[in-house]
C-alpha cells in the first residue's frame, strides 16, 4: 500500500532531507520514525525532492510503501508523530495509488523566501536578516524577468551532476508582509541551490551592486563580470508541491 506524507519541518539542525553519510537528515529521522512502526519492514521514505542543510519546509511530500498494514492513515500519521522530533511533522498521510510517486508524479513546486531588515533572535534562523535598504520595484523587476522558460545554468550549484538546466518558472514575485519581504516562487523544477542563487543576486540588483540588466545577462548566461550570489539557505521554505 501507498502512502502519501505530507511534512513541514524546521531544517535549522539538520543537514537537508537527502539521507547522507555521517550527517543527520530529515529523511533518515523519518525512516528510523517508520521502522520502530513496522519493524519487520525496510520501510523507505522517497521524497519530491531534496533541501539544503538549514532550509525549511511547510509542505514537504513523499511516498512510502507498506506492506499490510493494520492502520488507517490517520493511525499512521499519528504513530510516525509520536516517535518523531519537535522540529519535525507529518500533516498529513493519505492512502493513494501504486502509481504515485512523491517526485516524478509533481507538476509543480513552490518556494517562500523571507527577508528581514529589523533582527530579533527570534526569527535568526528562519529570515535572511539583511542590514541593507532594498528596493522593492527592482526586486519585482527582476522577478518579473524569470518567468517562463529557461536555462538557469547560471544560477545552478557549478558541481551539480543535472545535464538538463532548463527549467520553467509559472510564478515569481516579491510582497511586503509587515517588516518581511517575500519571494514567491512556483516552477516544474528547481536546481540544485538555484532559489538562493536567484534571490543574492536579485538582492545584489536591489542594492545597486548590479544591474537589472546585468541580472539578465546571467539569465541568458552570457559573458559578465558578475556571478550569481546565494543567499543564506535559513530564509528559504519549500511552501508546497503541486500533482494537478
Amino acid at each position: 500500500m501507498n502512502y502519501k506524507l505530507t511534512i513541514s519541518y524546521d531544517g535549522t539542525n539538520y543537514s537537508g532531507w537527502q539521507i547522507q553519510p555521517n550527517s543527520k537528515t530529515i529523511q533518515e529521522i523519518i525512516e528510523k520514525s517508520l521502522m520502530k512502526i513496522f519493524s519487520d519492514q525496510n520501510v523507505k521514505v522517497i521524497g519530491s525532492g531534496r533541501t539544503d542543510a538549514g532550509v525549511h519546509a511547510n509542505g514537504q511530500v513523499a511516498n512510502v510503501s507498506i506492506v499490510n498494514s493494520r492502520m488507517n492513515e490517520s493511525q499512521i500519521k499519528n504513530a510516525i508523530n509520536s516517535y518523531l522530533p519537535n522540529d519535525i511533522f507529518i500533516n498529513d498521510c493519505t492512502l493513494v495509488s501504486d502509481e504515485f510517486h512523491a517526485r516524478f508524479t509533481a507538476k509543480k513546486r513552490e518556494y517562500f523566501y523571507y527577508i528581514s531588515n529589523n533582527y530579533h533572535p527570534k526569527n535568526r534562523f528562519y529570515v535572511w536578516n539583511c542590514k541593507w535598504e532594498l528596493d522593492f520595484n527592482k526586486l519585482n523587476k527582476c522577478s518579473e524577468i524569470l518567468i517562463g522558460e529557461h536555462d538557469f545554468s547560471s544560477f545552478s550549484k557549478a558541481s551539480s551532476d543535472t545535464k538538463n538546466k532548463i527549467c520553467k518558472l509559472y510564478e515569481s514575485y516579491w510582497i511586503m508582509d509587515d517588516s518581511k519581504l517575500i519571494y514567491k516562487v512556483k516552477a516544474n523544477r528547481f536546481l540544485q541551490h538555484m532559489v538562493r542563487l536567484l534571490v543574492g543576486s536579485m538582492v545584489e540588483v536591489s542594492r545597486g551592486r548590479i544591474s537589472i540588466k546585468e541580472f539578465g545577462r546571467l539569465l541568458k548566461n552570457k559573458k559578465s563580470k558578475f556571478t550569481a550570489v546565494r543567499a543564506p539557505a535559513n530564509g528559504l521554505f519549500l511552501n508546497e508541491i503541486f500533482y494537478e
